[in-house]
């Protein structure tokens, strides 16, 4: 792409013309219309799942069509005569969009976050200034004049409007790297071929054969990236019900998590063959994020518990299906093979940098306060936190929802249960913040509902009660360590 801008703009053919103004009248009004239709899709896909960076780019992508398109209809010779919007609308379609898309170059910046988790306000604010740009050039077409194109000002703001839109490819770049969507591919490809349209302000001879492969270059590049951003999310619903706590609170990070080949590899496999399993974590995971809230922790933490409780079990992916499934209790051999995923998920998470600070974690998930616990019978407050927070939301989940051989206890009796040992298996503390938080997530369905849609858990109309413990109680533990 770039051989072939160079090769237009300084070539032998770069002298050459080919006047058409209705041809490109034609060429340049369809195409933007065609991109303002994708865009207005990516949007929509966008809110529909509430996916920040799939907004954000959509409305960068949206600036790229209407601006265009406005540069289309004032081309001088079809509907207007000579006219400035025709160079205005061009020149500022770029620089406005990597404006509107500046979140998505600095996603972990104070102001990334903010846009990020208010992108719809983003969005709409950047929309209704992108339209009322483009209606001020279409009706007052020589209100604004724009530096010529071999002034300082046009190949300073060409040079920053090409690195940044680069920054925004490679970002697609890196996210095809991490989870081999050839989707992503396509994505960064096209913004590439969107950010050659910032070479159009310095052509100094239009209809020329720069001037020419540049619009046909912008237009292909928006159509393409809409594609490669809705096609790359074909699969992104059940990843997203599983990032869901971390998207609210710090979604382009998310978005990146998400795209890793670990949580990519365990989303497959859980949509391929285990639901149960799939409802667990995104239920464990969301009630442990509320758990870190109610217990103040800060933000980097709450977003490594969240990761970690919601892969807690990616280890499992090497557990063999006839043990993991098998509906009935385990022999002692099995269990002891159930007991090896706390260390296969840390070896799966410590070999992703963004998912590295979780491994530790998934591998203490398992130990309990007296030291019984595996894999290291760490004792107390040798166990991190975050893995204290787990278990009894792991437990708790385990014990309260149905297995193919047994059905769900009372959330009253798992209650019970987990008072009676805290302080020997489970945290006291945790316990207790995990008791108060629970029936505060009821009424809203969140913990009852996430990941089943119109499902609908008993317990949360029950009075709980928290003085019945089971008879059986060393036999129902004994159950609930090994299938969770």
């Amino acid at each position: 792409m770039a051989a072939v801008s160079a090769a237009t703009l300084i070539g032998p053919s770069a002298s050459s013309t080919w006047e058409n103004p209705e041809l490109l009248f034609t060429l340049v009004t369809v195409t933007a219309a065609a991109c303002v239709i994708a865009s207005t899709i990516t949007i929509a896909l966008a809110d529909q799942r509430d996916m920040a960076e799939i907004g954000l780019l959509g409305t960068a992508l949206m600036v790229t069509s209407v601006l265009p398109l406005v540069h289309g209809l004032t081309t001088p010779g079809v509907l207007y005569g000579d006219n400035e919007a025709f160079r205005t609308s061009i020149y500022l379609a770029l620089p406005v969009a990597v404006v509107v898309a500046l979140p998505l170059m600095r996603p972990r910046s104070r102001f990334g976050r903010w846009a990020a988790r208010h992108w719809r306000d983003w969005t709409l604010l950047a929309l209704l200034g992108v339209f009322i740009l483009a209606a001020v050039v279409v009706f007052f077409p020589d209100l604004v004049t724009v530096p010529a194109p071999h002034a300082p000002f046009t190949i300073a703001m060409t040079v920053v409007v090409l690195l940044a839109m680069g920054s925004l490819s490679l970002r697609q770049l890196r996210l095809y790297e991490l989870g081999r969507s050839p989707a992503n591919l396509v994505a960064s490809l096209s913004l590439a071929l969107v950010s050659m349209t910032a070479l159009i302000p310095i052509v100094q001879t239009p209809y020329n054969a720069a001037f020419w492969w540049l619009h046909v270059a912008g237009s292909l590049g928006v159509l393409g990236a809409s594609v490669g951003m809705v096609v790359s999310r074909r699969m992104t619903k059940s990843a997203q019900d599983i990032l869901a706590p971390v998207l609210v609170r710090d979604p382009l990070v998310a978005f990146e998590l998400g795209l890793s080949p670990v949580v990519h590899q365990f989303v497959a496999d859980l949509e391929r063959k285990d639901q149960v399993t799939r409802d667990h974590v995104i239920r464990t995971g969301e009630l442990a994020i509320r758990v870190g809230e109610r217990m103040h922790l800060p933000a980097r933490e709450l977003r490594t518990l969240g990761l970690a409780a919601m892969l807690h079990d990616v280890g499992k992916l090497n557990t063999p299906n006839s043990v993991l499934k098998k509906p009935a209790s385990l022999t002692a051999e099995e269990y002891d093979v159930i007991k090896l995923h706390p260390t296969d998920g840390e070896q799966m998470l410590a070999g992703e940098p963004t998912l590295a600070a979780a491994a530790p974690i998934v591998r203490s998930h398992h130990e309990r306060m007296d030291g019984a616990g595996y894999p290291d019978g760490l004792v107390g407050t040798d166990i991190p936190l975050a893995s204290r927070i787990i278990a009894v939301c792991d437990a708790l989940d385990a014990m309260t929802h149905d297995r193919p051989y047994r059905k769900a206890m009372p959330v009253g009796m798992a209650f019970a249960i987990l008072r009676e040992h805290a302080g020997s298996q489970w945290d006291q503390d945790i316990v207790t913040h995990v008791m108060a938080t629970l029936p505060s997530m009821a009424p809203a369905g969140t913990f009852a509902n996430i990941g089943r849609p119109g499902h609908h858990d008993a317990w949360a109309d029950e009075e709980i009660d928290v003085t019945v413990v089971p008879d059986d109680l060393g036999e129902i533990l004994a159950a609930v360590d090994a299938e969770i």
